[in-house]
């Protein structure tokens, strides 16, 4: 073995990786499990953060597995003599179903069926199976479904069981299929490797996982190109690729540049302290910006002022004055705002106003905000 292989994987990095990049599989290609890092990496975390919540206990069992702890191997040993294949627990289970669902249905939805004549889809599908019968050893980290090849195809046969053109037009298949894959690997397939895996440099593990990641991606991007559409008010669908070209040139992103603009020109001149008060100040948290454009007031408003401007807008929206349901429903709504609104700035006034009289009468005592 090479030296990388001898050195002891320690337990505490190991739960630093798990909590900064856990939910990308760090801590998994730390101890040499690469396919259960890719798993996680692709399905963030297992399953949005199911499975990486889960290692924070099995960790331990982890670390003693790479280090090759004598009692770990000794209790892997008697698993082996008491089932004569391995075990599969319910959230393997689990875990395989949704992982070749998701590469299943990651492949499908990738395919570009618009330019796809209708006579080669059942071709086309082909990779559809092949990717939920490749999730299946994807997720078991401690068996080989290697060695005698008609366990592989006993597994991708099984996968195929669902006819691709199926498995086009009507997704659900891709279930069936995942799940008649699954029967066949866990009654058939797998296997205990008794021969631990072939040590590799550092180099090769980053560049197999590196390839995966790409190939992944690629389904992603291919998504995203061909099939990604998004469905305007009209009910018209448009392509993504079309609508992102034209939302470069929306109104939308033009007051984005122009925000962030201003944003780096104040962040400039001003400093983060004054640029993260603006910001506080725009996310409104005691609710006054609100409540001054309920009332059509300036923020330098008097409190005479709020309240003959609500006494104003509270005869004009009084639900008495309106006898069509509809116009009294839409009057109560507002009379209610314009009361809250009222209310809030009222409230703000009264808390500054003690405010300012404490500071005069005691001009040491600490300062405090409102």
């Amino acid at each position: 073995p090479c030296a990388s292989a001898a050195m002891t994987k320690s337990l505490l990095l190991t739960y630093v990786l798990w909590l900064t990049g856990g939910w990308f599989g760090a801590h998994h290609f730390y101890l040499g499990r690469d396919r259960h890092a890719f798993v996680w990496w692709m399905t963030l975390g297992g399953y949005f953060g199911i499975g990486w919540l889960r290692d924070l206990w099995r960790i331990p069992e982890y670390v003693k597995l790479a280090n090759r702890d004598p009692a770990a191997t000794e209790q892997l040993k008697e698993k082996i003599q008491r089932n004569a294949k391995p075990v599969s627990s319910t959230a393997r289970s689990v875990g395989q179903m949704v992982v070749s669902d998701a590469l299943g249905y990651m492949v499908l939805y990738a395919l570009p069926l618009d330019v796809i004549p209708e006579s080669l889809l059942p071709l086309a599908a082909i990779p559809v199976p092949l990717a939920v019968a490749v999730g299946k050893p994807a997720t078991f980290w401690w068996v080989s479904f290697g060695g005698c090849l008609w366990r592989v195809v006993r597994n991708l046969f099984s996968a195929f069981r669902v006819r691709p053109t199926l498995v086009i037009r009507f997704p659900l298949p891709v279930f069936w299929s995942s799940l008649a894959s699954s029967y066949m690997f866990n009654h058939h397939s797998k296997r205990w490797r008794l021969v631990p895996r072939p040590q590799r440099s550092l180099r090769w593990r980053l560049l197999v996982l590196a390839a995966c990641c790409l190939l992944y991606g690629s389904l992603w991007a291919s998504w995203l190109y061909f099939n990604c559409s998004v469905t305007d008010s009209d009910g018209t669908q448009v392509k993504c690729r079309h609508s992102l070209r034209h939302f470069f040139g929306s109104p939308l992103w033009r007051d984005f540049k122009n925000v962030a603009h201003e944003l780096y020109t104040h962040l400039r001149h001003h400093g983060w302290r004054e640029l993260w008060r603006l910001l506080v100040d725009a996310l409104d948290p005691q609710g006054e910006a609100s409540a001054l454009k309920v009332l059509g007031l300036p923020a330098s408003a008097t409190q005479e002022e709020i309240t003959n401007a609500y006494r104003k807008l509270s005869r004009r929206w009084h639900p008495d004055r309106f006898h069509e349901p509809l116009q009294k429903q839409e009057a109560q709504e507002t009379f209610i705002e314009i009361q809250k609104a009222y209310e809030t700035l009222s409230s703000l006034k009264s808390r500054r106003l003690k405010k300012n009289i404490v500071e005069r009468e005691n001009p040491n005592a600490p300062r405090v905000e409102f």
